[in-house]
């Protein structure tokens, strides 16, 4: 399974910025202090990205998706959970690594 075959329920919010040499897709929490950090680090360094609010989520379409999720990438999620380019993942606030894996 690729990241692409993941379906994704729910709206997807899209930010554009001058830095779009990558796919990043954000899973964050509407009431996260980190997931509003990591937005806000991404928006201010000029990312172009997507982000969902996955605890907006109908109950069964979260638990799905979680699932998918942890599946293919084969660890926990902890958010913001930054997915580069569909292949590579960062968990947790962590700018210095989200700056190394976007360079």
């Amino acid at each position: 399974m690729k990241f692409e075959d993941v379906r994704i329920p729910g709206n997807i919010v899209i930010v554009n910025g001058e830095k779009d040499d990558h796919d990043i897709f954000a899973l964050t929490l509407s009431t996260c202090q980190w997931c509003k950090k990591g937005k806000q680090w991404l928006e201010d360094n000029g990312y172009t990205h997507r982000f969902l609010d996955v605890d907006l989520l109908p109950f069964d379409d979260k638990q799905e998706f979680k699932r998918s999720i942890r599946n293919l990438f084969e660890t926990m999620i902890r958010y913001p959970f930054l997915i580069i380019d569909g292949k590579e993942f960062s968990a947790g606030y962590n700018p210095e690594k989200w700056e190394e894996m976007l360079k």
